[in-house]
Formats: C-alpha cells, sequence, structure tokens
C-alpha cells in the first residue's frame, strides 16, 4: 500500500519562492540577452560616423627685419602659396632693413605626422630647425626640443688662435618663437625679428666658436682655456656641459700632462742645488741711435715707476729662516710635486704652477696647498701678498707662479693685461679687472729680464720717426729680487725673459697683478 505523506505549508512556500526566484533569474538573463543583441545589430547596421573635413596642416611665418638679409624656409611634405597664390617648394626672400615678409606653407600629404618640421636658413648663419604641431600629440619648438623661443646668432670669421687676428666687433641676431594651437585647428607660427646683436651676444657667440673648434682637438690647455673664457662670457649651460666632457676625455687619455711637466720632471730638474747665480753681472741699456733726443730713451717717463728690490724675498720672509728665497723655491717644488698631476701646465715657453683648474686666483692656489697639507707654503704665499700690497698700495688680484727649469724656456715679450683694452694670447683666461701695477718675485737661478720701450697706441711715448729703433734694457733678476712697476711704465714698456746663452740653472718668479686700493688716493714707490 502506497503512502502519501502530505506537504508541509512552509516547504511549499519555499518552494514557490525558489520557483519565482528561478522565473525572476531566467527573465533577467533572457532581457539581458535581448539588450545585447539589440545592441551588436545597432552597431552593425548603424552607419560609421562622417570623418571631420580635413584640414591641411598650415605653417606661417612671419619676418620683421632691422637688417638686410636674405632669409629661406622650408617645411617637410608643404608648399608655400606667394603673393600671386601659387605654390613653390621654399621660401626664398630678401628682406630690406625695416621691412617685413611673411609666407605660408600649406601641407600636402593629409595623413603625414603630427607636426609640420622645417628648416630656416638666414644669410650666414647656422640653419635653424623647428617644429609645429597640428595634432595634440605633435611638437612644437624652436632649434631643440622644449624651447619655443631662441636666438640665433651670427659674426664674420675669426682667427681666435692668431694673436694679431681682428675680432669682429659687429654680429647679427635672429629672435625666433613658435606657437601653435592644435586644439583650435590654428594655423602654427614662427616669427623672426632680425636685428644686430648686442655686445655681450655676439662676445657669448665668438667664444662659443672657439670652445667647438677647440673641442675638435686634441689640446687639453687650449680647451680647458676656451672653456673658462666661455664660462665668463655666458655661454649656455649645455655647451659648458659638452666642453667638459671632452676634457674628461682628454684628461683620461693623459694629455693635461704636457712634456716636462710630469711630477718625475719637477723632482729631477727643480733642485735648488742646481741653481746658477749671475750675482754682479752688468746691466746693458740699447737707446735709439737714430735721433739723439728720441722720447725712447729716457730712462723714466711722467707717471712711470719701476723699481727692483733686492733681497726682498729674504726681508719678507725672515720668519720662515735666513734664507727665505731657497725656503720658498723648494716648499714650491715639493708642493708642485705633492698636488695633482697637471697642477704643472705649458704656457708658451714656460711653465705655470696652479690650482689644477687653472684658476689664477690667491685664494684657489692656497686653498689646493691646504688641502694638500702643504700649509706652510700656503703661509710664506699669503706673507708675500701682505708685504706686496704694503709696501706697493695695492689689492693682489690674481698670483702667476712662473717654473723655469732651465736656461732655454722664456716668457715672451708682453704687457701685463691692465683692462679689456689691451689684447691678450687666445689662451688667456684673464678677468680683465682694473690692475694699477705688478710685482714679481724672482727665486732660485739669476735670469735675464728685456725691457723693450713701445710706441705704439697704447704707448704714451712717441717715435723720432719712421726709422726709430726704440730702447732695450737688460736687467738681471737675482734670487730674492723682486720688481715693480705701475701702469704708466707697463703702457710704455714690455718686458719678458728671452733664452739664456749660457747654461742656467732652474728658477721660480711669482708674479701678483695689483689692483687699485680704493682706500688710498695716491701710489708709494719704496726705497731700494
Amino acid at each position: 500500500m502506497a503512502v502519501v505523506l502530505a506537504k508541509s505549508p512552509m516547504i511549499a512556500l519555499h518552494r514557490r519562492s525558489q520557483s519565482v526566484g528561478s522565473v525572476s533569474k531566467q527573465s533577467k538573463a533572457s532581457a539581458a540577452t535581448s539588450k545585447r543583441a539589440t545592441s551588436v545589430a545597432a552597431l552593425v547596421l548603424k552607419p560609421p560616423p562622417q570623418a571631420a573635413p580635413y584640414q591641411p596642416a598650415v605653417v606661417k611665418i612671419n619676418v620683421s627685419s632691422a637688417i638686410e638679409a636674405k632669409v629661406s624656409a622650408t617645411v617637410q611634405g608643404a608648399q608655400v602659396e606667394d603673393h600671386r597664390g601659387q605654390l613653390t617648394s621654399t621660401l626664398s626672400a630678401v628682406c630690406g632693413a625695416g621691412s617685413t615678409s611673411a609666407a605660408t606653407f600649406v601641407s600636402l600629404n593629409p595623413c603625414r605626422g603630427s607636426a609640420a618640421k622645417g628648416t630656416l636658413q638666414i644669410d650666414d648663419f647656422e640653419p635653424v630647425p623647428f617644429s609645429l604641431a597640428h595634432t595634440e600629440q605633435g611638437l612644437t619648438f624652436v632649434n631643440s626640443k622644449g624651447r619655443w623661443r631662441h636666438t640665433a646668432l651670427s659674426a664674420p670669421p675669426w682667427d681666435w688662435k692668431n694673436h694679431s687676428s681682428e675680432k669682429p666687433t659687429d654680429g647679427f641676431a635672429a629672435d625666433l618663437e613658435v606657437s601653435a594651437s592644435a586644439r583650435a585647428n590654428q594655423p602654427g607660427l614662427l616669427k623672426v625679428a632680425l636685428r644686430p646683436a648686442t655686445e655681450m651676444e655676439l662676445k657669448r657667440f665668438l667664444q662659443l666658436r672657439a670652445l667647438k673648434e677647440a673641442e675638435e682637438d686634441e689640446d687639453y690647455d687650449t680647451l680647458i682655456a676656451q672653456l673658462t673664457k666661455a664660462k665668463q662670457a655666458g655661454v649656455e649651460r649645455e655647451h659648458i656641459e659638452r666642453g667638459e666632457e671632452r676634457l674628461k676625455e682628454l684628461r683620461k687619455a693623459g694629455r693635461h700632462v704636457a712634456e716636462g711637466c710630469a711630477k718625475d720632471d719637477i723632482r729631477t730638474q727643480m733642485v735648488w742645488s742646481r741653481i746658477t747665480s749671475r750675482s754682479g753681472a752688468p746691466n746693458t741699456n740699447t737707446p735709439c741711435v737714430k735721433c739723439e733726443d728720441c722720447p725712447c730713451n729716457n730712462q723714466q717717463n711722467e707717471g712711470e715707476q719701476l723699481e727692483v728690490y733686492s733681497n726682498a724675498v729674504q726681508d719678507f720672509l725672515s720668519d720662515f729662516g735666513p734664507e727665505g728665497d731657497r725656503e720658498l723655491f723648494q716648499e714650491l717644488a715639493d708642493s708642485a710635486c705633492a698636488v695633482e698631476e697637471g697642477a704643472v701646465w705649458r704656457a708658451g715657453g714656460k711653465f705655470i704652477f696652479s690650482a689644477f683648474d687653472r684658476n689664477q686666483s690667491v685664494i684657489a692656489l692656497t686653498r689646493m696647498l691646504m688641502n694638500q697639507g702643504r700649509s706652510r707654503c700656503a703661509k710664506m704665499i699669503l706673507r708675500l701678498v701682505q708685504q706686496s700690497e704694503s709696501r706697493y698700495e695695492g689689492h693682489v688680484t690674481a698670483i702667476q707662479i712662473n717654473f723655469h727649469p732651465h736656461g732655454k724656456t722664456f716668457h715672451d715679450q708682453h704687457r701685463d693685461i691692465y683692462s679689456a683694452k689691451q689684447r691678450a694670447g687666445p689662451n688667456c683666461t684673464c678677468s680683465f679687472k682694473k690692475a694699477v701695477g705688478t710685482v714679481c718675485f724672482t727665486v732660485g737661478s739669476s735670469r735675464v729680464c728685456l725691457l723693450d720701450t713701445c710706441t705704439d697706441e697704447l704707448s704714451a711715448i712717441k717715435q723720432c720717426g719712421d726709422s726709430c729703433q726704440g730702447r732695450s734694457e737688460r736687467q738681471w733678476l737675482h734670487s730674492g729680487d723682486a720688481m715693480y712697476f705701475n701702469e704708466a711704465w707697463n703702457s710704455n714698456h714690455t718686458h719678458g725673459i728671452p733664452q739664456m746663452q749660457e747654461e742656467s740653472g732652474p728658477r721660480i718668479s711669482i708674479a701678483f697683478l695689483l689692483g687699485a686700493d680704493e682706500s688710498r688716493s695716491t701710489m708709494h714707490t719704496g726705497k731700494n
């Protein structure tokens, strides 16, 4: 017999709820499936949106000129529309002073790139690249990425390595600015303004050109000099960094140590036992013989001061020992062997001992000496500075220590650089601060100092005629001597250390450039 169990009301309710839920889920799933099917169908059947009409990339170039110059430009994949509405591949126009010119480039390929790229050429300027975006992904720049403004410079050629070459006094500038508004679908614009270059711009441009040429050579000394001058001229940081990288390459190759400048050479040659003395040797005076009353033959002209102070080093450094000249010589020679290789470098016919970076200030030199444990040498130099400033009433602005290992070394005839009016050698890094005098100490072997009278545009002395020979003196400088001359004497004469005909030992000179001490109104000449 079959037994039928009655269903509990709760069980029935539960089953009904399951049934209702199941139906609900099925309904929702069916609705979603239907919706998806409708969406897919809509996508398949609905026609694609119409593309916006193509707007060709347009570049406008506006040129205003304060000088006469030829300007040309090209834009990749575009042609320029001239005043007759005709298209050509380049812009080429001669802009007169005070004139303005304009050109519009239109892209020929609607699918090409996201920016219009071109090149601007102005007479003797280097070509300037530019880019003007015509989509949101494009780049806008002039000369290099990230720049929207740039000033290009140009100047006549200059043989900066030739001391007698005339430095250009005029140059030209082009102020460039780009702008683009891709979202607004506006044409890109390149504005060009031509004008004469300022004095500082010309200086910076000429020095940049010299720096680039120095980077191409293997001469460490020339490159470091041009790099120093580039910093002084305000050359852009990117060029400075490139020059410094090239300098590191030359240093790794050992180019920073010139022949005869290595520490082993200094130890061998700069030895006190090898010095030679010419004490008592007569000085000579060779006057101009073309005219009896030639102005060159005056022993002293108005305003001139020339002094040779015998045993000045021994007097000034008496606290360091009875032989101050010998002590100073040995300290300098030993210090040159204690500091970093390359602090002694060739300059003309002699060697210079300075801070490694060729900074010839007292602070830079004494800081290097102190850092290398050569405090006694630093103190001796500072004592000479103190005594020189007190005796000659000036302020020491620079120091130059010259090493002459033997008699074949020399220092060419020259004037000391007292102002920017004077011309310096290609590797001179003088800052051209106003100077009023020079004092030079000599320790070691005796050497002749040649003093020549000048009659050029910097001198107040006039020649006696076209055949004027001038006057020359040969002044002996012995160990411990100090020679001082002021601005007037420096303008009227040159000085130098010629090669010796006879055998000569090592010598060191310590020269101080003296700037004006504004707290004092007159210069004082001490007695011998």
